[in-house]
C-alpha cells in the first residue's frame, strides 16, 4: 500500500475492538521507518506498549522468515524495545530468542542492558 501522508495512513487502523489486524499492523511497521510517518506512528503505539497481543505479533513478524530483511521487521524490533518491561519479562523466551540474532537491527536491544531488568 502507498500512503503519501500520515493522514492517509490513518485510514487504516491496525487496532479495533476485534483486536489487531496483522496486515494493517505490518503497514504501520513498514511506514514507521519513514521519517514523515514516524511521529504519528510513535504516538499511535504509545497507548499499546503493554498490549500482550501486540507483543506477540511484533515477535512473530521479527521471527517470520517471510518478512526477512523487511522494514516490517525493523519496525517490529524498534517497537519491541519500547514495550513495557513487565510485558517483556513475560515474553522472556521470545526476547532472548530474537536477541540471539546475528543481524544487529533484528535485535531490539543493541547492548546487554536488557539483561539487568529481564531477571
Amino acid at each position: 500500500m502507498y500512503f503519501s501522508s500520515p493522514e492517509e495512513l490513518k485510514s487504516i487502523n491496525p487496532f479495533s475492538k476485534e483486536g489487531w489486524n496483522k496486515e494493517y499492523l505490518c503497514e504501520y511497521l513498514i511506514w514507521s521507518c519513514n521519517s514523515k510517518f514516524k511521529e504519528y506512528i510513535d504516538s499511535f503505539f504509545e497507548e499499546y506498549m503493554n498490549n500482550e497481543e501486540l507483543a506477540e505479533l511484533l515477535f512473530a513478524f521479527l521471527l517470520d522468515e517471510d518478512y526477512d530483511g523487511s522494514d516490517c521487521q525493523m519496525g517490529a524490533a524498534f517497537y519491541i524495545a519500547k514495550l513495557e518491561r513487565e510485558l517483556l519479562k513475560r515474553k522472556r523466551t521470545l526476547l532472548l530468542r530474537v536477541q540471539e540474532n546475528e543481524v544487529d537491527w533484528k535485535r531490539p536491544f543493541q547492548t546487554d542492558e536488557y539483561l539487568e531488568w529481564l531477571k
